[in-house]
């Protein structure tokens, strides 16, 4: 009797560059004054962000996916690799970085393309994608290769005003059906498109953002713990994305979470990392030893515009 396929994402592995700068080297020229260099510091808690300008797009985000398909059988099983990015555009338009990096990790069989309409919650929304084609295609002998990471092209891809600034990183996750490693409990996913203008809102619509944004972020949690068939005291750690200290904060003072509950330790190392952060923190926790076996997780993300998504892991 054939077993039921069970999503799981089996491998994760994050990357940063080894050159960082402090925020206040780069406070000039992403044009952020002594105020809100404070506010970012003090309030947010970023410190430094990993920047190397001699580390072009393809390497950064070929050095995590490569550890994950080391072989020639690891590679021959990859049928998807599905990149995802929050800037529209992070490439010329001649150039489709998913194909290249298909090419450059030499996965035969497999189908590349890109997703990137929800922003930084375009990496949780690529591994759900991942899950439905392999499901779709009925072999659970096939994999997915998720790849997140961009850098910052220009001043308004590096600073969300007022809320974070961007560093550069890149995970991959090994997406598979047939239940190794930590199992995919629930993805919840809404997106609010009243927020859709990015860079130039209305201050009355920017406020009711600010306003809602802890609300929606509980909003999505417990939605992802409920469908998941758990309750909040069985979330072992939310894994965040790393947009800053405060809010997250405000978060989990909603939710009725204490502090050792959530992993923040990467925000003053790495800053907001697009959409790799909540991939590089599991593999953060997981290289410092504070993922448990029998531990469930939950990955949270926001995009601008708005979409707040959660995806509940393991147990």
């Amino acid at each position: 009797m054939p077993t039921a396929p069970v999503p799981a994402i089996e491998a994760v592995q994050g990357f940063v560059p080894s050159r960082s700068v402090a925020i206040e080297e780069v406070a000039d020229r992403l044009g952020i004054n002594r105020h809100q260099l404070r506010v970012f510091q003090r309030v947010h808690g970023l410190a430094r962000l990993p920047m190397d300008p001699d580390l072009d797009l393809i390497d950064l985000l070929v050095a995590p996916a490569r550890a994950l398909v080391p072989t020639a059988a690891d590679r021959d099983r990859i049928r998807y690799l599905v990149y995802a990015h929050t800037a529209p555009d992070v490439a010329p338009a001649h150039v489709s970085t998913a194909q290249e990096l298909c090419r450059r990790l030499d996965l035969p069989r497999a189908e590349a393309f890109a997703v990137t309409q929800q922003n930084c919650a375009s990496g949780l929304a690529a591994v759900d994608i991942a899950v439905q084609l392999l499901l779709a295609d009925g072999d659970t002998d096939g994999r997915a290769l998720v790849v997140t990471g961009e850098k910052a092209s220009s001043r308004i891809f590096s600073v969300i005003p007022n809320t974070t600034v961007m560093g550069e990183g890149s995970a991959a996750c090994l997406v598979g059906v047939a239940g190794a490693g930590r199992r995919i409990r629930s993805y919840a996913v809404r997106t609010r498109g009243e927020y859709a203008q990015l860079y130039r809102p209305q201050p009355d619509v920017l406020a009711e953002f600010f306003t809602s944004y802890t609300p929606a972020v509980v909003e999505i949690i417990r939605q992802a713990v409920h469908e998941a068939g758990l309750s909040p005291q069985e979330i072992t750690m939310i894994v965040p994305h790393n947009v800053n200290n405060s809010s997250w904060r405000g978060v989990i003072r909603e939710l009725g979470f204490g502090v050792e509950r959530i992993y923040l330790d990467n925000v003053p190392r790495y800053g907001h990392c697009f959409g790799s952060d909540p991939f590089i923190n599991l593999a953060s926790m997981r290289d410092e030893g504070r993922l448990r076996d029998d531990g469930v997780y939950l990955l949270a993300a926001v995009g601008l515009g708005a979409t707040y998504a959660a995806m509940v892991i393991g147990g």
